[in-house]
């Protein structure tokens, strides 16, 4: 309890409390990249076939390269975290998507939407080792599981952000915002 009598959610004991709740609240907004990279391909479909003139095998390549960067991320991302470390870990991932929305933001053909989509899988199979084990290390065991949560409610976040903004805006402005 506080002097004032109210209560407090977060122990005062240790004034570095604060920032590793702000650093385990902030590595989870990779979880939100990670939702809205898994939720952008279902809402954008029909207007990217149309407006790229695709086909729909060309288009299913296109959702199926997150899949497949993912994986390779997600191989590499141990030995990238223990090599540079957590911290540059997700900074190389979210330059990996970063560059990927760039290039399907920009895209007039079937290849750079498909080098986008695999960029930005990439970094979100960083992003799904990295951040969790980050979070792990750096949260104070008497908050760890209640701020654990946090991933999770990001990746779900991230997927109805995508599904839902995609049905008001166009593909283009959707990559525009989860660049953002």
């Amino acid at each position: 309890m506080d002097t004032d009598g109210s209560v407090s959610l977060i122990p005062k004991q240790r004034p570095s409390m604060w920032m590793a709740v702000s650093a385990t609240l902030i590595a989870a907004c990779g979880s939100f990249e990670n939702g809205a990279c898994s939720g952008y391909s279902s809402p954008t479909e029909s207007a990217i076939i149309s407006d790229l003139d695709l086909t729909t095998s060309q288009y299913s390549v296109f959702g199926s390269l997150l899949t497949v960067g993912g994986m390779i991320g997600a191989i590499g991302s141990g030995p990238l975290a223990d090599s540079v470390g957590r911290k540059w870990a997700m900074r190389i991932s979210s330059a990996l998507c970063v560059a990927g929305w760039i290039s399907i933001m920009l895209s007039q053909h079937a290849w750079s939407l498909d080098v986008g989509r695999f960029c930005t899988g990439v970094g979100i199979g960083i992003c799904s080792y990295v951040v969790p084990v980050y979070m792990a290390e750096i949260a104070p065991k008497e908050l760890r599981g209640r701020l654990m949560v946090s991933s999770q409610l990001m990746l779900a976040l991230g997927m109805t952000m995508a599904y839902l903004l995609g049905l008001v805006v166009t593909w283009r402005v959707l990559t525009l915002l989860d660049l953002a």
